[in-house]
């Protein structure tokens, strides 16, 4: 499965803020979003593993809470 996470870095500040769209319509509406704020935004395309076991370990090594 592939998801897309968006960095949006304010210029001013350098704060990165992600967040998480399924679909790259959904990733460029952050990027919009984020350089309408007047922040930097880019996108990477994470491929998530959707077997069971592969993906709980995906989630143990990638997801903090």
């Amino acid at each position: 499965m592939v998801i897309y996470k968006t960095y949006a870095t304010d210029k001013t500040t350098n704060v990165v803020s992600i967040s998480w769209q399924a679909s790259q319509t959904e990733a460029s509406k952050a990027r919009s979003s984020a350089k309408a704020l007047g922040q930097k935004a880019e996108s990477a395309t994470v491929n998530i593993p959707t077997a069971k076991g592969p993906l709980l370990e995906w989630l143990n090594e990638n997801v903090k809470a």
